[in-house]
């Protein structure tokens, strides 16, 4: 009752006039619908290890908009944003696509028997033998592959984020010009096809290194994932179709992608067909040198993240009020020191010199006051405590300049 009420609502809220005024949008625009939808959710349900028969059917049962649209439609002609012929070629895709489905989801077992019957056999088997691949996905695991999988993906993923930054950039300037840029007096259109451009090729660095991760993936799943055993003689075959789809399938995805960043900056398909050539022209001339800055842009980046930050050292404490005639001063034992291999208790040093040895620091570990069995040795931080001439003293004795028999 609810979808008969709400289908007659809105079918009363139709002009019949406006449709037969704007029936080629509808025509064009259903065509787009069901053939696009069919094409694109058939491919990913075929890439996702279905069989052709079931992703044509995934395919024809998603070849609608859905009514929806209607409240899109709807939303956009009440806030004045949309025209108002948009609400009922809305509407009547919506119908026609709906009607069209159960026939199209009929339809489906005759058109891959079609398929197999009047495709190439060659073509035919290695579709069946791409679907039986991927169901044994699953089976087998390789850590090492697994490994490098995630990080070029997650490589490839920061790309994508840079890539956007650099397109909202260039969409922000287009809508906020500064002062500068707007002194050129230059018109919209041509404004936006410079900032298209000069983004495309900002981000060119990316655009190379992602579609050289994309391919190494290929080639690292057919390798590691089409083995002998599971694909039979057509294992080099099978290998060398993976190898291909996985980037072209990547290449298309970002390729929509970008469309979608830059629909702001986007000129007249004249003025793009030539700013597209000139960047792939771009692209092959200085592809090596957007690899080396990317390359040496990723060393600076992991140098700068691998770095840990410095680490201010706490001050020294004050000594206490009663030591403030006293000092504390450090003294490097040298190999020719004629304290080495002698206990503190043999040098006498609180004696003959009134200084005291505080601490040691040996190999990076510190000795807080010493025993007097400490046996000093080479390279040892000596941490004496004393007034100015009890250190002059005591730092004689402990280097080469001063001798260690009584005077």
């Amino acid at each position: 009752m609810f979808s008969a009420i709400f289908f007659v609502a809105i079918g009363l809220m139709i002009d019949p006039a406006l449709l037969a005024e704007h029936w080629r949008p509808v025509v064009v625009i259903t065509a787009a619908v069901v053939i696009g939808k069919i094409l694109t959710c058939s491919f990913g349900a075929f890439i996702g290890g279905n069989d052709t028969r079931t992703s044509l059917r995934v395919g024809m049962g998603l070849a609608q908009i859905g009514e929806f649209s209607f409240i899109i439609a709807s939303l956009g002609l009440t806030l004045n944003v949309t025209s108002k012929f948009l609400y009922p070629i809305a509407v009547a895709v919506s119908a026609i696509t709906t009607l069209f489905t159960p026939y199209l989801i009929k339809s489906a077992d005759v058109l891959v028997r079609q398929f197999d019957h009047h495709a190439p056999r060659s073509l035919v088997d290695a579709l069946a033998l791409y679907t039986s691949w991927v169901g044994r996905l699953g089976q087998e695991h390789s850590s090492l592959a697994a490994k490098l999988t995630a990080r070029w993906f997650a490589q490839i993923g920061l790309n994508l984020a840079l890539i956007a930054a650099v397109f909202i950039v260039a969409a922000f300037v287009g809508q906020h010009p500064p002062a500068w840029l707007r002194q050129w007096e230059l018109a919209g259109e041509w404004l936006n096809a410079i900032l298209w451009l000069l983004a495309v090729i900002c981000s060119l660095p990316m655009f190379i290194v992602t579609s050289r991760k994309l391919q190494a993936v290929g080639q690292l799943v057919a390798k590691t994932k089409v083995t002998e055993a599971a694909a039979g003689a057509h294992a080099t075959a099978i290998r060398a179709l993976v190898a291909q789809i996985i980037p072209i399938a990547g290449t298309a995805v970002l390729g929509v992608y970008v469309v979608l960043l830059s629909s702001t900056l986007l000129p007249n398909y004249k003025v793009f067909l030539v700013l597209l050539t000139l960047a792939g022209l771009l692209s092959w001339l200085l592809g090596r040198s957007f690899l080396k800055v990317y390359s040496k842009a990723q060393l600076a980046l992991e140098e700068t993240l691998s770095t840990p930050p410095p680490r201010s050292e706490p001050p020294p404490a004050a000594l206490p009020p009663m030591l403030r005639e006293a000092d504390l001063e450090t003294v490097i034992l040298t190999p020719d020191s004629p304290a080495v291999k002698k206990l503190i208790r043999e040098l006498q040093l609180r004696t003959l010199t009134g200084a005291s040895i505080v601490g040691l620091e040996r190999h990076g570990q510190s000795i807080v006051n010493p025993g007097a069995d400490e046996e000093l040795q080479v390279g040892d931080r000596v941490l004496l405590l004393g007034n100015r001439a009890q250190l002059d003293a005591a730092r004689a004795r402990l280097t080469a300049l001063g001798s260690l028999s009584p005077s």
